[in-house]
């Protein structure tokens, strides 16, 4: 589960700071500490403010935040601060380092189309490795570097078999989706459309389903359902009723 801050209520940030200015009477104080002790979402909460409170302090910064906060969210409470000055250079990194890291991570979450892509996706387990002297010596080599992950590797070796045999599905299928693995769908779109085009391929269901998460990760929506449809495959059916919902 994404772990998020907790959003502190006005109310609460009020509360916080009363305590931490010493504007609570004696009395007050005491029931504050012992909701404290018997409420523990409120002093996670309370905590967090405190170290806020501890290292921002200059009501000029305090301003600046406001303005600053009040452009992203119009409509929810700023969390008053006040800081020692012996701090003032920490909380301002510590303030830029917790929104650049919040932007980061805003700008470079997934899209709704590659997690379902991060969710379904596994690659194929490849063809069983009992190696002769044949002809397809070459083949099952790159294999072994296919499942050892080793994917650039077995690439390379079965690109140079492509080149006497362009059209060969086996070839051109464990291609795309070693392509695949390594995070470059143009490529595996091109080496599994070109295997799609044998009609009698043993691939066939798998040819459509790595082409659909293909799309997918590309956020080609469209194609992607084109060709999961295709597939008969179950795991096809489970992205579709996925992605239809």
């Amino acid at each position: 589960m994404d772990k998020y801050p907790k959003y502190i209520s006005q109310e609460q940030q009020e509360l916080f700071e009363r305590f931490l200015m010493d504007k609570m009477s004696p009395k007050e104080q005491g029931l504050f500490e012992l909701r404290l002790k018997k409420n523990k979402d409120l002093q996670e909460s309370f905590d967090e403010f405190n170290l806020l409170f501890e290292t921002i302090e200059e009501d000029g910064l305090r301003s600046k935040l406001e303005r600053f906060h009040n452009k992203v969210v119009q409509d929810k409470p700023v969390i008053k601060l006040k800081v020692s000055k012996t701090k003032f250079n920490i909380g301002i990194a510590a303030a830029a380092t917790i929104l650049l890291t919040m932007g980061l991570w805003f700008f470079n979450r997934p899209s709704a189309n590659e997690r379902i892509f991060n969710k379904y996706y596994t690659q194929d387990p490849g063809l069983p490795t009992v190696m002769g002297t044949n002809d397809n010596y070459k083949l099952y080599e790159a294999m072994v570097d296919y499942k050892q992950e080793n994917y650039t590797i077995a690439i390379g070796k079965w690109e140079k078999l492509l080149e006497i045999k362009p059209k060969n599905d086996t070839l051109n299928y464990f291609l795309g989706v070693s392509q695949l693995a390594i995070d470059n769908e143009s490529q595996a779109i091109t080496h599994l459309k070109i295997a799609e085009k044998t009609k009698e391929s043993i691939f066939k269901n798998e040819i459509y389903l790595f082409l659909g998460l293909a799309y997918l990760k590309s956020e080609n929506l469209d194609s992607g359902k084109e060709y999961l449809e295709l597939s008969k495959a179950e795991k096809a059916k489970k992205i579709l009723s996925e992605l239809n919902k």
